[in-house]
């Protein structure tokens, strides 16, 4: 009962360290689905890897990001200054999972225009995303 009553809790981090460690593994984790979620559309747009594959792996890339924000959006940050922190991260993770979702559109319409411009936002974010990682370590 005890463990029902928590599972859907935020919780605080124990400590500041332990809360960028989890923004820093959210950011990571969000780093590759973009980074890879960018290749495949690009590849998709020079008609170099078929559109089911594409599909395939833009969804799976959206599929991915809604248990990375969840994970990190329920750990409460410990100290009233790492609210900024938390809210950037979000932010960036929200951004991305919009930009996974056009371009699942983009490529269930064949639409190779739009297929290149999602590849540039997914790697625009994960530019964003790595140079805020970066000011963690």
């Amino acid at each position: 009962m005890a463990v029902l009553a928590l599972g859907g809790c935020v919780v605080p981090a124990p400590d500041s360290g332990a809360f960028e460690a989890n923004a820093e593994a959210a950011l990571s984790s969000a780093i590759s689905e973009a980074r890879t979620g960018s290749l495949v559309l690009r590849t998709r747009a020079q008609g170099k890897v078929t559109n089911a594959y594409a599909d395939t792996v833009v969804t799976a890339g959206e599929s991915a990001i809604g248990p990375i924000e969840d994970s990190f959006g329920n750990v409460d940050p410990p100290v009233a200054g790492q609210d900024d922190l938390r809210n950037d991260v979000m932010d960036l993770l929200g951004d991305t999972a919009d930009a996974f979702a056009t371009a699942r559109l983009a490529v269930r319409r064949d639409d190779v225009g739009q297929m290149q411009a999602s590849a540039r936002e997914l790697a625009e974010l994960a530019d964003r995303m790595d140079d805020a990682k970066e000011g963690l370590e």
